[in-house]
């Protein structure tokens, strides 16, 4: 896992936002379309909670009191 994509990712408050939702967003289309077929949802509330968990788990990593040293590779 490259660290510095990660920090730049986390850092990127408007992208990190957006992916979130967009996650968070087809997790709810999912659990819309098992409720109404009938299926099982429980794994559905599993993943939000793993989302979530992620993104807290990047803010710990590379929130602005971690910094993540960047180097030139093309020098």
């Amino acid at each position: 896992m490259n660290e510095t994509f990660l920090n730049q990712f986390y850092n990127d408050e408007h992208t990190r936002e957006a992916v979130k939702q967009f996650l968070i967003d087809q997790l709810d289309k999912l659990a819309l379309e098992r409720v109404y077929s009938g299926e099982d949802v429980k794994g559905i509330a599993d993943a939000k909670e793993t989302i979530e968990k992620s993104f807290i788990e990047l803010k710990e990593l590379y929130g602005k009191d971690k910094v993540v040293k960047t180097i030139n590779q093309a020098r």
